[in-house]
Order: structure tokens, then C-alpha cells, then sequence
């Protein structure tokens, strides 16, 4: 069969269309098993930011799909009964199958079976840190103090750090690299300083040239800035607390909050940067709080120092509201004040400064905007 040339040129352009679905539809694939994780459990993961619902657990098992252009690190953690508010690193390319398996509901320290190198790399971290990561997720799991926590964390970085030195510089060592520098930026009383430039130092000396722009953001953590200079940059931003209420007592935080919006209806946000039940319940929120927006009522989220400030700063930028970062005790009594067991925690107030409603864990767009509806009034 002879073509014309105008039938030439639209099988051209279909096929041309054909192939940019094609390219548009690169995906990645996990799938996992756990006896110990209860039907229903709900499956949370995605690239960047963004970290939806992907799955709900069925007879210990759960699998997705995630679209995926490049080579790529992706996080993947769990809501339900005996699930820790921790993550599992994951890095991902297109066409790729990736598989999870644990026996219990600890699933930062399953088994990560990949085909990519940096997840051979991100292995060896968890497996060399195994003990202490069990002993800092049981505290979480037992609402420990977070004085007991905090030591556990440390001494976590600390055998991290022990270990990159011998581990190849790519994706996983980076962003390792990466946290402990947050984390040391954000403490004045960082143990192991010494040893964090020292690691700084032999990483930068053997990364390859694509690491440069994290590299930079890790040594401006290690020779950070010092708060007051954070706080004045934030200082033009009437939406944005930082480091304002350190001098409130933790038991008055709550209501000093609170008068900030005498006659408003207010719904508290709880969260971290960390947290992807969190970001997701953001994300979520967003037509409601454009649906809801020049009424009586106000968004107001806040984190605590478990969430590094410069992550924050950037976070924030894209949650309308207003924010406050509180000291790690202040944030606690909240937190104990709606007797939480973790994050996302959500309390709605009236316009006559009574809390009306209360939820830990995101309860749909439809609930909140009912709840918020009736306390405007």
C-alpha cells in the first residue's frame, strides 16, 4: 500500500505521540511483606515532597507503582497499629522492580532487595547501625523521653559517620552525610562536631563533580549560620514564629498560641518536615483551604527542632498558613495535651477558644471543613 504524503506525515505524528505516552509513562515498582503488618495499614510513599496514600496492606502485602524519569530516592512508611513514624529509604530508576521484606513492623530495617547500587550502599548503613535503629523505633513505639531518644539518636550519627568513610560517595552516603549535617546545624551541643568535619572533608575530597551543589548545601550546615541570623531572615514574614516563644513556659505555649486569634476558628496542624502522613495531609487540604479561604478561620501548623529550620524555611513557602517553630518541651506538652501518640495530629478550635474537635491522623477534607464550619460560626 503507497501512502500519500499528508498520510505519510499523521502516521508519523501518531507515532510520535505514541512514543512521548510511552516516555511519559517510566514507572518504577515496589512491592513488600510483612506477617506482622494489620489489614488496613495504610501505605505511604512518592518522590520528593509529595508522599500520598499508594496502597492499604492485605494479608501483609502491598504493592505500587510510582512514576519515575530518573534515577531517584523515594521514601515509603506506614499508618497503623505497632507502625513507627520513620521511613524506608528506597532509590529507584525507571523499569525497575523493587522488593521489601520484614517480619515485623520495623520497616526501616527490612530487607531491600534492588538492582541499584546506592541501594547496596544505603544497605550497608542500615545493617551496620541495626542495633541502635531498633532501640531509637522501640523508644518512639513507647513514647520514651525524648531525653532517651536524643541520646539514642546520637549515638546512631555517630556509628553513621564510624562507617561512611569506607563506603563509595554516590546517592545514599550523600544524603546520610546530609541529615547528620542538619541535625549538628540545628543542635549547639552537637557530641561529635570533630568528627562530622573530618567526614565532611573526605567526602567532598572523593565525590564526583554531579555531588557539588550538596556538597555546598552540607558544608553551609556544618559552618552554619547561627539562629539569630536564621531568624532575621524570617523576620519580614508575619506568618512565619521562629525561636519567638523560647521564653514561654511549655505549659502556657498552647494558649499563647491561641490568643493570637481571639473570635477566629483555628485548626492546629502538628507535623515535621520528616513526616509523609503529614505532607500528604497538606497536600490534601489545599482546595479546601482555597475553598475556605476569606472566612473566619485559621491554618496553623507547627513543627519542633526535630525538623532542621533550613528544610522548614523551604517546606513552608508552600503551605499557606501560619507556622511556628517550637522548642522540642513545648511542642511535647502539646503534643500531651491532646494526648497524641504521634504525627499528624490535628485540634480544632472555636471562635471562643475552645478546642471542638481532635484527630490523630488525617480525617479527610470532609470532616475537617464540617468541624471548621461549625466552630466558625
Amino acid at each position: 500500500m503507497i501512502l500519500s504524503n499528508k498520510q505519510t506525515i499523521t502516521t508519523a505524528l501518531l507515532a510520535l505521540v505514541c512514543m512521548i505516552g510511552q516516555a511519559q509513562k517510566k514507572t518504577a515498582t515496589v512491592t513488600g511483606y510483612s506477617p506482622a503488618l494489620k489489614d488496613g495499614t495504610l501505605v505511604f510513599a512518592g518522590t520528593g515532597s509529595t508522599v500520598p496514600v499508594v496502597d492499604t496492606v492485605q494479608a501483609g502485602r502491598f504493592a505500587y507503582t510510582l512514576p519515575v524519569e530518573k534515577f531517584t530516592e523515594s521514601t515509603l512508611s506506614f499508618f497503623g497499629e505497632g507502625c513507627p513514624s520513620s521511613y524506608t529509604l528506597i532509590f529507584l530508576r525507571p523499569d525497575v522492580t523493587v522488593k521489601v521484606t520484614g517480619n515485623d513492623c520495623l520497616n526501616p530495617l527490612w530487607k531491600v532487595e534492588s538492582p541499584i547500587p546506592e541501594q547496596q550502599t544505603q544497605n550497608r548503613l542500615t545493617e551496620y547501625c541495626r542495633d541502635v535503629l531498633t532501640e531509637r523505633m522501640q523508644m518512639d513505639l513507647a513514647h520514651a523521653p525524648h531525653e532517651k531518644r536524643d541520646s539514642i539518636t546520637m549515638i546512631w550519627m555517630k556509628q553513621q559517620m564510624d562507617i561512611l568513610p569506607s563506603l563509595p560517595v554516590d546517592a545514599a552516603t550523600i544524603r546520610t552525610l546530609l541529615g547528620i549535617s542538619e541535625t549538628a546545624m540545628i543542635r549547639k551541643d552537637f557530641p561529635y562536631m570533630e568528627q562530622l568535619k573530618e567526614v565532611e572533608k573526605d567526602i567532598a575530597a572523593r565525590a564526583p563533580k554531579e555531588f557539588e551543589e550538596k556538597l555546598a548545601e552540607i558544608h553551609s550546615y556544618v559552618y552554619a549560620k547561627n539562629e539569630q541570623q536564621i531568624a532575621e531572615e524570617l523576620a519580614g514574614n508575619e506568618s512565619v514564629f521562629f525561636k519567638k516563644y523560647d521564653d514561654v513556659a511549655p505549659e502556657d505555649i498552647l494558649q499563647t498560641i491561641l490568643d493570637n486569634y481571639k473570635g477566629k476558628a483555628v485548626l492546629i496542624d502538628m507535623w515535621a518536615t520528616w513526616c509523609g502522613p503529614c505532607r500528604a495531609g497538606h497536600k490534601t487540604m489545599v482546595p479546601l483551604k482555597e475553598e475556605l479561604k476569606g472566612r473566619n478561620i485559621k491554618f496553623v501548623y507547627i513543627t519542633s527542632p526535630s525538623s532542621p529550620p533550613t528544610t522548614w524555611q523551604r517546606m513552608i513557602k508552600h503551605i499557606d498558613g501560619d507556622h511556628y517553630y517550637l522548642t522540642e518541651e513545648q511542642n511535647h506538652y502539646i503534643l500531651n495535651h491532646f494526648e497524641s501518640e504521634g504525627i499528624p495530629t490535628y485540634a480544632i478550635y472555636d471562635t471562643k477558644g475552645q478546642q471542638t474537635y481532635k484527630s490523630i491522623s488525617f480525617p479527610g477534607n470532609d470532616v475537617i471543613r464540617k468541624e471548621l464550619e461549625k466552630a466558625s460560626k
